[in-house]
């Protein structure tokens, strides 16, 4: 099913009292959709967003530092349209995803430890390339455009399985 877009029916004279959802586009009086290009998930993103520490080298020698990612990475309503296969991130344990624009599950082996993934209200049509995820436990993937699910590319560690607003349920 198609995503709820928002409509100014003129009932807002301040445009800065508008709602607005970033990743979607909002219906303009004319009916014609404006949406702004697709961002991609990339590592330089996430160090943009949440500033890592800089971690001093293990061996003295070496003049490079090391980045240090939280363990929780929350980035919904970014307007991510795809996930570049990103360094590995060891300790990152949750990632929300929640309402971007977000096609395919992919590249997402990266996070090895990954224990909860949110990608409710993106435009997944199928789910694959989640296999990897050994430690996955929450997999949120409501309102979706799934209309089937091959259970064999689920994690057997998955606990709770989110697929409320998809046609496959």
């Amino acid at each position: 099913p198609p995503q709820p877009q928002l409509r100014d029916q003129g009932r807002h004279k301040d445009p800065g009292h508008l709602p607005a959802m970033a990743g979607q586009g909002q219906t303009q009086p004319e009916g014609h959709e404006q949406t702004s290009p697709g961002v991609t998930l990339t590592n330089s993103l996430i160090a943009t967003k949440y500033l890592p520490l800089l971690v001093e080298p293990s061996c003295p020698e070496s003049r490079s530092t090391e980045l240090l990612f939280p363990s929780i990475i929350r980035l919904d309503r970014q307007n991510i349209c795809a996930i570049e296969r990103l360094q590995s991130l060891w300790d990152t344990h949750s990632l929300y995803l929640q309402q971007n624009q977000i096609e395919t599950t992919e590249n997402l082996d990266c996070f090895p430890n990954l224990r909860f993934l949110s990608l409710s209200g993106n435009r997944i049509c199928q789910v694959k390339n989640l296999r990897p995820l050994r430690h996955l436990r929450v997999l949120d993937l409501s309102h979706n455009l799934i209309q089937t699910l091959d259970t064999d590319e689920l994690p057997h560690s998955l606990c709770i399985l989110d697929l409320r607003g998809n046609e496959c349920t």
